[in-house]
């Protein structure tokens, strides 16, 4: 029993040594999948406890991390199939409130930020899940297509193939989006043109 107990005490140790400082990257994730607190919350934690409960099956060889983000990609998945609906991603509505000021610098600036960010996750909201995926973790998250491929376990050309698609989907959502003012979307290029405004606009987001 008690080699049973040390045993046990040294997985919880080695998994609780891998999982620091990932908490914050698999919050944002099952944020961005989730849109809101609460929901991402209970996504992250489940995550990490499916992890845990699964972690004598990690092969040590590989990388944690990705292993990881794939466990909370499911788990997210799992919830948003369970509900069958679409989730809010309206996030504004958490956030405090602010008044304009007369004269306040800059003040309009953040009104504009702030209905970008709106706008851009009403149409992540209207994304497919496999879509919104592949945009949480590219153009979010910033990961590399090996990464992504690795924590999907998809092929990289299915995983290029994907993100030039959902960037697409994403592209002609926003510009159908109402009040939607950047003018670099009506010029946008098949080659190339989604990828650069979508980065400008996850930049403005943040």
């Amino acid at each position: 029993m008690e080699i049973a107990l040390f045993s046990r005490r040294k997985k919880a140790a080695e998994f609780e040594r891998l999982a620091a400082g990932q908490e914050n990257r698999i919050y944002r994730i099952c944020f961005h999948m989730m849109g809101n607190r609460q929901d991402a919350e209970d996504c992250a934690q489940e995550a990490m406890v499916r992890a845990f409960r699964a972690f004598d099956s990690f092969r040590r060889d590989a990388d944690f991390s990705t292993w990881l983000i794939r466990i909370a990609m499911n788990a997210c998945t799992d919830e948003l199939r369970r509900r069958k609906k679409t989730m809010s991603l309206d996030t504004l509505r958490e956030e405090k409130g602010f008044d304009v000021a007369d004269g306040a610098p800059g003040a309009y600036a953040r009104l504009e930020e702030k209905e970008r960010k709106r706008l851009l996750r009403e149409a992540l909201e209207q994304l497919p899940e496999e879509m919104r995926r592949m945009i949480v973790l590219r153009d979010m998250e910033k990961m590399s297509y090996e990464e992504i491929a690795q924590a999907l376990e998809t092929p990289l050309g299915t995983v290029k193939s994907r993100i030039s698609r959902a960037r697409e989907k994403l592209c002609d959502l926003l510009k159908k989006a109402q009040s939607y003012r950047i003018e670099v979307v009506d010029s946008l290029k098949m080659r190339g043109g989604e990828k650069h405004e979508l980065h400008r606009i996850f930049k403005s987001s943040r």
